[in-house]
């Protein structure tokens, strides 16, 4: 018995799905999951941790404020309303509408100890985001309601 072999039963039918298209819709669904994922043009993904986790690089030491023992964070990396805020507070301008001024005791002692309860200022800034003020310039940052400070610095 002989088998006839012919080109058509030999090679795929023509006209399926190029490589090309694969490749388009591959790129499409990744660029749809990254922006679902609510990411900037050019941010760093952090590895998969919470953005606001941030570390210092390793084989880095995170600066620390030596009189209170509380990490720095830099100005340029507090939320723009923050940052607004503190210019309103140094130079004495009205509040922006929202935020509430009010003594801050530090009953907890998270921050140095001063003479006096009223010495620190504090302005709830919304969404957790709180800024203490010192009357000698002393700024700290918390976004988590209060739970950690850090000390607005270099």
């Amino acid at each position: 018995m002989v088998y006839r072999i012919s080109p058509e039963n030999v090679r795929p039918p023509r006209g399926g799905p190029s490589g090309a298209l694969a490749m388009v819709l591959v790129l499409a669904l990744a660029v749809g999951i990254w922006l679902l994922a609510g990411r900037d043009p050019g941010s760093s993904t952090f590895g998969g941790q919470d953005p606001d986790q941030r570390t210092a690089p390793s084989g880095e030491v995170a600066p620390v404020d030596p009189v209170s023992g509380l990490p720095y964070v830099s100005p340029v990396d507090l939320p723009l309303r923050v940052i607004d805020l503190l210019a309103d507070v140094d130079t004495g301008a009205d509040l922006p509408a929202g935020v509430v001024r009010r003594p801050f005791p530090d009953a907890a002692g998270v921050l140095p100890a001063q003479p006096g309860s009223r010495y620190y200022t504090e302005y709830d800034v919304g969404d957790g985001a709180l800024l203490v003020a010192g009357p000698r310039g002393e700024r700290y940052y918390s976004d988590d309601a209060g739970a950690t400070y850090a000390r607005i610095g270099p």
